[in-house]
């Protein structure tokens, strides 16, 4: 998942490294566009960098190169072709940014812990919500990278037990493992692109509208399933939400490259 938009810092894991900030928007650039493309020559750098009117020279580039590469963020190889060109490919992965505090999140909390006393279920809803909103409303760290790879992994283990290979076979197994699990009742509006709907999300349902979508976990989820049963890429974009004022979660399910 890439940045949507420039924040203050951002931050990426590398296994040899750790975790590591990276605060010039130069560095924060590169290391966006090789999260959209495999790997790239210094000079398609230059020219993406020259196309968005944010012009930089390659002696410029390369200096912000080779400090990602000390930090361990990308490596450097041969281009297979000519060993004298460079391919620069991402070495680490995106985490999260910093971005503005959103008070309607930290005000929410107690209120949706207060209202689920007495329901197990929506207290243990509340829990999760509590844990994943409170870090962001008091640390201002936007965690959706995290819990969109921590979706993806749910998602492996969901997928094992869907047994039909057929798109409508598919979806009314995740619409069953949905409802029975007490995820949220999940109903298909279109196919063309492909939309789901659900109502009574445990993820987002208690909360309250703060202009963004909050179920990033719930896409990975979907990402991994959809990809895993059909065996390409696929991209899940949540583009409406409690979180955007409605009630409830609209996710686009789109296969590139078909």
């Amino acid at each position: 998942m890439t940045p949507s938009k420039r924040a203050s810092f951002e931050v990426y894991f590398s296994k040899s490294e750790g975790l590591r900030q990276v605060s010039n928007p130069v560095r924060m650039k590169i290391l966006e566009m090789l999260q959209k493309v495999e790997d790239l020559e210094l000079k398609d750098i230059y020219l993406d960098f020259e196309r968005s009117g944010d012009r930089k020279s390659k002696s410029t580039l390369w200096e912000h190169l080779k400090i990602l590469i000390d930090n361990k963020l990308v490596i450097v190889r041969p281009h297979p072709e000519d060993k004298r060109r460079k391919l620069f490919l991402l070495n680490s992965k995106f985490v999260g940014t910093t971005e503005m505090p959103i008070a309607e999140l930290s005000d929410q909390l107690s209120v949706l812990i207060r209202k689920s006393i007495g329901d197990p279920l929506s207290f243990a809803n509340g829990l999760f919500c509590a844990v994943r909103f409170g870090i962001e409303s008091f640390t201002n760290f936007n965690l959706d990278p995290v819990l969109r790879e921590v979706g993806k992994t749910i998602g492996k283990e969901i997928v094992a037990t869907i047994t039909n290979e057929d798109l409508d076979g598919i979806l009314n197994e995740i619409a069953n493992f949905w409802e029975q699990h007490k995820l949220g009742l999940l109903q298909v509006v279109s196919k063309t692109p492909l939309t789901i709907v659900i109502s009574d999300c445990y993820e987002c349902e208690m909360m309250p509208n703060v202009g963004k979508t909050l179920c990033a976990q719930d896409e990975g989820i979907l990402e991994a399933i959809f990809e895993t049963k059909f065996r390409k890429p696929c991209i899940i974009k949540e583009i409406e939400c409690h979180g955007t004022g409605h009630s409830h979660c609209k996710f686009n399910i789109t296969f590139p490259l078909l």
